[in-house]
Order: structure tokens, then C-alpha cells, then sequence
């Protein structure tokens, strides 16, 4: 065996391991050798039809001695589930045996590989998309880029119609690369297989990406539709428009994308259907227009009921359910979502399905009905790793994790939310859910280093009514009143103030800036804006506060701040109900000792008795979960009890 490229192969393989290999190869023929140097080109895996046309001056049945040869020497070995199909029995042998070719002779035999491949598939090259790109990419210098660009383009669709999001973002990747057209910027695209690539690496992206990253995928989608309705391409200018990014309530620019291709289809038409559902979404997510939104649903779901098309009426009545939820639509949200999971029986329309069982997930345990929002996330998570998107995997992840949390199961939680952080470690719900475990069982440098990471997003994120902000604005006085660390509350104040000046801002979100304001106000015993925020924040009685604490303990704790204590057990009372009817523990634990801190100040006839009686209970919860700032809490109001 020849040295070759004696460098890279040092760096790659140990001396040891070399020698071992060099001196099994050595012991086989020539030919065989030339053979099996071939077939190390094609992979790690090869079949007898394809070495036989590459394998110059030797027939197959000589062919297939020089392959018994190898196979008595252990250096390759037959695979079971197809006859003539062999491996390198180990990846090392298959890289010593490439490594000994120059680099001309590797471009120069990956082209014939490319090619005769090729021919041999014939009307099937296409189901072997991604085998032939990966040649014609490594045989580009010899070949040029058009059947490397024709193949990626295969292959990239094939993966996304599998969900397979990386592997379709390589596939469009090399074709981009392969065309000179860069991935991020604004920059026009020059004709239709450019803007044919960008909107596949738009689409893959839409699996991969995080949150933070979605501006980038949208600036793709826009340059690939810019380009089609430039050229008067309506169909696929339609099909870019219509298209559903997973990202929340980022204002991006797709409304006006949309809005330009409603231009472009006949009124009653199935793709002005589906456009409206698109542009729902948008107005009620995006822009907060939640009248405008409801209008471009209700013509959707119409011409899905003209059309008698299923699959419209489901993803119109999911992206409608999703809306509804961050209106603080509770009702309306499970009705949608139900509808759609009841239609989900009957096809195959996953992407609805999903988004309906996360708005049914969010909502029913909003309301605190904990087992059938339980039974939903289970199969949330299930979808999400069967679809395998980025998004609603970690979703998935995210919102099992909550459910596991507010019960209680400290270990559950923390195992979710730690796969949901390794699919998706900068986003912002994730990781103030990560926050407030952590501090919750007193890992307080594990919550820290989550809450750093926390800032950080938020720094890089454009201001608006975005989850980071919004959640940040609630947690860091939640944080600060469990711990008495007080030192973040002015991050807190502007984050509220980011989200509550929006222009396009949706009650979820103000909900949450407002909750952290008041928080703030009951910390500092600043009553009047207690006031002001115990009004603006009447619609969360009943509920849960996304995702961590009810509204009835945050109205509770406003009211004492203003001094109205009777009102404020009214409201506790209630957030007893609410936790034990749902079973959160946690949150239950810590109701008990707030309420008994407005009873021992009241003082009323039976208040001290039953402070005590509620700090025992919300001892007894706090150590049985290993809640160490509550325990402390609740052992300092005991000693004052008792003094």
C-alpha cells in the first residue's frame, strides 16, 4: 500500500491502527486492491452493480472472486438485506484506501461514479438524489455545478418530504453554494433555480432554526417570492406566500408578502383560501389586528367548506386556535383545537394536528385541567418527534416539561427541559422555564448561569412583543421576590415597557409586561401602581399566568400591597382552588404562604390559626419537593409566629 497523502492520513489515523491496516491490505492482490479502492470512493457502502462498470478489464465473475478475496481477508463483509451488497468492515479502511489517491484521481473517479451511476439508475436517478449529488459535488472541478445543483435541488425536497430538515438544508446549502447565491443578505436573485434553492433552504431552515434566528429564513422567503412575482411566476409566488413558518409573533414582513399574493389568485379560489389563512395568522399574531384576522379565517373556512377541502379547514382552524390563545381566548382556542384534532382522525395532516394539540396543551392547563392537558402534550411530544422540526419538537419538550413542573416532578422537568435546551439552547420560553426550576429548588448557580444566557437573547433581539421580553419582564421579579436579589429589576421595568408600547401588542404578552410590573410594585409596597396594574389585570382570574404562577395569587398579592386584605383572601381562596383542583403543587405551596402573610397582618378573630395551619401545609409541600427559598420562607414566618 502507497503513502499517498501521507499528512492528512497521520492526523486521521493512529500509527498503530495504520499499520494494522496497511499490513491486511498489503496481503491481497493488486487487483484487488484497485478494486477495493474504487469501491472505497463510492462509500462505505457499495453494491456489486455499481464497482463492475468502474472496474476496468475484468469481468463480473472475475469481479466477484477479487470481492471473495477481500471478504476471506475481513476487509469487507456482505450485508444481509440485498444480495451483492458489501461494507468496509470498518470506516478506517474505507478512508486508507481513498486517502491513497491524489486528489486529481479522487475528482476524476467520483465523476466516472457520478456518471455511470447515473446511467445505471436511469429513469430512478431521482430516488437516489442525495447519493448523486454527494458525487457530482466532489467531482464539481471535473463536471461543473449543473448536475450537482439538479441533484441537490432532488435531494433537498426528497429530505423535506421525509422532515429530514438537516439534510435537506445541506442538500439546498451545496446548491446555493455551487450557484454563488449567499444564504443571508437582501440581495435579488438571477432566475428561477436560484430562487427554486433559496425556497427550499427557507423551508429546511424553518425545521432547524431557532426563534431568535428567524429573521434570516424570512429575508429567504421574501428574496425567492420577490423573485417570482417579479416575473410574473403567480403560482409559485403563491406557494412561497402560503407557505407557515413556525415563529411566533415576530413582525417580519411576511403580511405584506402575503397581501401582494392574495393580488394574484381568483377570488373563491383554493389558493385565495389558503392565502387567507396565511394572512390570519399574520394580522392576529403579527400585527394584532384580532377583528381583520377573524375576517380573513372566516373566508378561508369558507371556501374550504365551498371546496369541500379538509386539510385547509383544519390548518385555518389551527392557525385560528393559535390566535385565540395569545388573545386570552381560552374557549374559543379548545374549541379550535378539538375541531382539528377531531379532523386529524380522519387524515394526514400533521402540521395542523400539531399546532392544534400545542394551543390545546397551553390552554387546558391555563384553566388548570391538568390530566387532559397532560394526555395532550403526550401527544404533542409524540408528533414532535415524529415530524422532528426544531420548533415544535422543542415546544413539545418545553410544555411537557411545564406540566411536569407545576406537579411537582422536579427530575421529569429538568430531563425535558434540558433535550428541549439541546435542540434549541437560545430560546427565550425554554429557558426561563430552565430559570425558574433551578431557582425553584434552590440550584441557584445553575439558574443563574440560564438567566445570563436569558439577557443575552434578549439583548440580540430586536425590541417588540416577543417572548423575550415578555417572559423576562415577569420573571426577573419573580426571581427577585423568592430570592430578595433586587439588583435586575430595572432590566425588568424596560423589558415591560418594550412590550407595552408596542403598537401591535396581544393581550398574552401584556398580560405578562403587566404581571411583572405589579410584582415589582408589591416588592417596593408601591400602592398606587399596584392599583394601576390590579385593574388592568382583571381578565386573570381563573388562570394560569403563562407559565408559572395563577392570577389569582398575583391579584391577591396587589390587593395586600394596596391594603385591601379582605379582597386579597377573596383571591386567595380562589388560587387555593384553582391548585388543588389542578394539582399544582408548587405553586399551591407558595399560595399557602402568601396567604398567610396577609392573614397575620389582617389579625382578624381565627386568622392566626389558620396562618399556621396553611404555613404547616405549605412546609410540608415545599420539603417534600426539595423547594429550599420556599422552605426558608415559610421556617421565618413560623419563628415569628411563635415569638
Amino acid at each position: 500500500v502507497q503513502a499517498g497523502n501521507r499528512d492528512s492520513w497521520t492526523v486521521r489515523i493512529p500509527e498503530g491502527v495504520r499499520e494494522v491496516i496497511g499490513r491486511r491490505l498489503n496481503r491481497l492482490s493488486q487487483r484487488c486492491n484497485d478494486s477495493l479502492t474504487i469501491a472505497s470512493v463510492i462509500g462505505r457502502e457499495f453494491e456489486l452493480r455499481q464497482l463492475t462498470p468502474l472496474v476496468e478489464d475484468i469481468s463480473e465473475d472475475r469481479l466477484l472472486e477479487v470481492l471473495e478475496e477481500a471478504l476471506s481477508a475481513r476487509v469487507i463483509e456482505e450485508l444481509p438485506q440485498a444480495v451483492g451488497r458489501y461494507q468496509f468492515t470498518h470506516a478506517l479502511i474505507q478512508e486508507t484506501l481513498t486517502e491513497e489517491l491524489t486528489l486529481t484521481r479522487r475528482v476524476r473517479l467520483h465523476a466516472r461514479i457520478a456518471e455511470t451511476l447515473e446511467e445505471l439508475y436511469g429513469v430512478n436517478a431521482d430516488a437516489h438524489a442525495a447519493e448523486l449529488a454527494h458525487h457530482f459535488a466532489l467531482a464539481e472541478m471535473a463536471t461543473g455545478t449543473e448536475k450537482l445543483v439538479q441533484y441537490s435541488l432532488l435531494a433537498g425536497e426528497r429530505a423535506l418530504a421525509a422532515y429530514a430538515w438537516e439534510e435537506a438544508q445541506t442538500h439546498f446549502e451545496r446548491g446555493l453554494a455551487a450557484r454563488s447565491i449567499p444564504v443571508v443578505g437582501r440581495e435579488s436573485l438571477p432566475d428561477a433555480e436560484a430562487a427554486e434553492l433559496l425556497f427550499g433552504y427557507a423551508r429546511a431552515r424553518t425545521g432547524t432554526q431557532e426563534r431568535f434566528q428567524s429573521q434570516e429564513t424570512v429575508e429567504s422567503f421574501v428574496r425567492a417570492f420577490d423573485f417570482y412575482f417579479g416575473t410574473g411566476d403567480s403560482t409559485n409566488a403563491v406557494s412561497v406566500a402560503q407557505y407557515r413558518i413556525p415563529m411566533g409573533n415576530v413582525r417580519t414582513g411576511l403580511t405584506q408578502i402575503v397581501a401582494k399574493a392574495l393580488t394574484l389568485v381568483s377570488p373563491g379560489s383554493l389558493e385565495e383560501g389558503w392565502l387567507l389563512s396565511r394572512y390570519g395568522m399574520e394580522l392576529g399574531r403579527v400585527e394584532g389586528d384580532y377583528e381583520a384576522s377573524q375576517k380573513a379565517f372566516d373566508q378561508a373556512l369558507a371556501i374550504a367548506h365551498d371546496m369541500g377541502d379538509a386539510t385547509l379547514e383544519m390548518n385555518t382552524l389551527a392557525s385560528s386556535a393559535d390566535v385565540d390563545y395569545f388573545q386570552l381566548r381560552p374557549d374559543a382556542t379548545l374549541s379550535k383545537s378539538l375541531k382539528v384534532i377531531e379532523l386529524a382522525l380522519h387524515g394526514t395532516e400533521t402540521n395542523a394536528e400539531v399546532s392544534a394539540r400545542l394551543s390545546a396543551t397551553r390552554v387546558l392547563y391555563l384553566t388548570g385541567r391538568c390530566e387532559e392537558a397532560q394526555e395532550q402534550a403526550t401527544a404533542l411530544l409524540s408528533l414532535g418527534e415524529r415530524l422532528g422540526d426544531r420548533y415544535w419538537l422543542g415546544s413539545a419538550l418545553q410544555h411537557a416539561s411545564n406540566l411536569a413542573c407545576l406537579q411537582g416532578d422536579w427530575s421529569s422537568g429538568r430531563s425535558l427541559v434540558e433535550r428541549a435546551l439541546a435542540l434549541a439552547p437560545r430560546d427565550a420560553n425554554i429557558l426561563v422555564d430552565a430559570v425558574d426550576l433551578e431557582y425553584q429548588t434552590g440550584n441557584f448557580s445553575q439558574g443563574e448561569a440560564y438567566l445570563e444566557r436569558l439577557l443575552e437573547v434578549m439583548a440580540h433581539t430586536p425590541p417588540g412583543p416577543r417572548a423575550g421580553y415578555a417572559r423576562t419582564a415577569m420573571e426577573i421579579p419573580l426571581l427577585s421576590r423568592a430570592t430578595g436579589q433586587l439588583e435586575r429589576l430595572d432590566l425588568a421595568t424596560e423589558a415591560s415597557q418594550v412590550v407595552l408600547t408596542s403598537p401591535t401588542l396581544t393581550p398574552m404578552y401584556e398580560v405578562l409586561a403587566r404581571c411583572g410590573l405589579g410584582i415589582q410594585a408589591i416588592i417596593n409596597d408601591r400602592t398606587q401602581e399596584a392599583g394601576k396594574q390590579y385593574a388592568a389585570l382583571q381578565n386573570i382570574r381563573g388562570i394560569l399566568v403563562p407559565f408559572q404562577i395563577t392570577g389569582d395569587r398575583v391579584l391577591a398579592l396587589l390587593a395586600h400591597t394596596m391594603g385591601k386584605l379582605d379582597q386579597a383572601t377573596v383571591h386567595f381562596e380562589e388560587s387555593l382552588a384553582f391548585c388543588r383542583k389542578g394539582g399544582f403543587r408548587p405553586e399551591l405551596a407558595w399560595t399557602c404562604c402568601d396567604y398567610a402573610d396577609t392573614l397575620l397582618q389582617r389579625n382578624e378573630p381565627g386568622d392566626r390559626e389558620k396562618a399556621t395551619s396553611l404555613l404547616d401545609e405549605s412546609l410540608a409541600i415545599s420539603s417534600e419537593l426539595g423547594m429550599r427559598p420556599l422552605m426558608e420562607r415559610v421556617l421565618s414566618r413560623r419563628e415569628i409566629l411563635k415569638a
